[in-house]
């Protein structure tokens, strides 16, 4: 299933970071990403009718909530892509703790829904959900973050 799950994630990060920044253009990455992204979730949870009825509504609320923050983390991202080469103190400053909010705020989301799982299903199936949706976001934070240089590297080329 991982290797399924990277070719997916892979395919679609396919566009660079700097068509990312209209609102429009984030909208229609995350609705098309989140269509695959939850047949993925389906794959992995693997559910029971009777758990799937259970689950599904949550994860539907689970997600616009988490695309909601990502568009966040996006947009800095994107902004980071547009000034690495002249970044200041102060510009790092902002874009790393838009970073931290965003983190924070999909750490929390991660721990109400496992709650929210747990007791609709049960500890086990609440992990292997935080387990899933952990292990994508990941992929696709490592993906993301390959794609943009290192500050320092302005100052190789001068």
């Amino acid at each position: 299933m991982k290797k399924i799950l990277l070719v997916t994630i892979i395919s679609l990060l396919a566009a660079p970071l700097s068509m990312l920044h209209a609102q429009d253009d984030i909208q229609k990455v995350q609705e098309a990403w989140g269509k695959d992204k939850k047949e993925l979730v389906r794959i992995g949870m693997d559910l029971s009718s009777a758990d799937s009825a259970k689950f599904w509504p949550l994860y539907d609320k689970y997600e616009t909530e988490r695309r909601k923050i990502s568009r966040e983390w996006i947009l800095a991202l994107g902004d980071y892509a547009d000034n690495y080469t002249s970044m200041t103190n102060a510009k790092a400053d902002e874009l790393i703790n838009k970073l931290f909010k965003v983190d924070a705020g999909i750490s929390k989301l991660l721990q109400q829904y496992y709650g929210k799982v747990k007791s609709a299903l049960n500890a086990m199936q609440a992990a292997k959900f935080v387990h899933i949706e952990s292990y994508i976001n990941t992929t696709i934070r490592s993906k993301m973050q390959e794609s943009l240089p290192l500050i320092g590297e302005k100052m190789k080329t001068l």
